[in-house]
């Protein structure tokens, strides 16, 4: 195993512990009055912050492709998410309720979801998004054990769903 490989697992282990144990963020609230959120975090800061009503909106209005579910549900058991997002991205603002729709469907739990929040410099404390070369919000990291699968990055090929299962077929 080389060095890159350990560290990264290593990285992984411990995000999947901390957000396990606990919420690790903060929120910086810019000039303009956006809320970004900086760290480990969960569903529920986005569903229960007044300011981020873009989630609701966006995860009530989204329709899954029923045609993946199946396939979608049985090939992430055992699987590990981790999602990196911007709440003041317009990309992740689209995408991230529409990816917890299709997790739901799906039936899979938030204990596979490992979410962070980053600000504009897409940059996490911990050296997380520097290890796993994350340039781009929103980016849905598909690990199978210490494996990434695959991922999607900003904008899914041809749609959340699809891109999900040909990562997910990896397995």
């Amino acid at each position: 195993m080389n060095i890159i490989r350990i560290v990264s697992i290593f990285g992984i282990s411990i995000l999947l512990i901390f957000s396990c144990a606990s919420k690790l963020f903060e929120v910086e609230v810019e000039p303009s009055g956006t809320r970004v959120i900086k760290g480990i975090f969960e569903r529920s800061d986005l569903e229960h912050e007044s300011t981020f009503t873009w989630f609701k909106t966006n995860y009530e209005s989204y329709s899954v492709d029923p045609t993946t579910l199946p396939e979608i549900t049985t090939l992430s058991e055992n699987i590990r998410f981790v999602l990196v997002i911007g709440t003041w991205c317009g990309d992740s603002k689209r995408d991230v309720p529409h990816l917890f729709k299709i997790f739901d469907s799906a039936k899979i739990s938030d204990h596979q979801l490992v979410m962070m929040g980053v600000d504009r410099s897409k940059r996490s404390q911990d050296g997380f998004t520097d290890t796993y070369n994350v340039q781009r919000v929103p980016t849905l990291i598909v690990l199978d054990g210490d494996q990434e699968l695959g991922r999607i990055v900003e904008n899914p090929r041809e749609s959340l769903e699809k891109d999900l299962v040909r990562i997910l077929q990896k397995k």
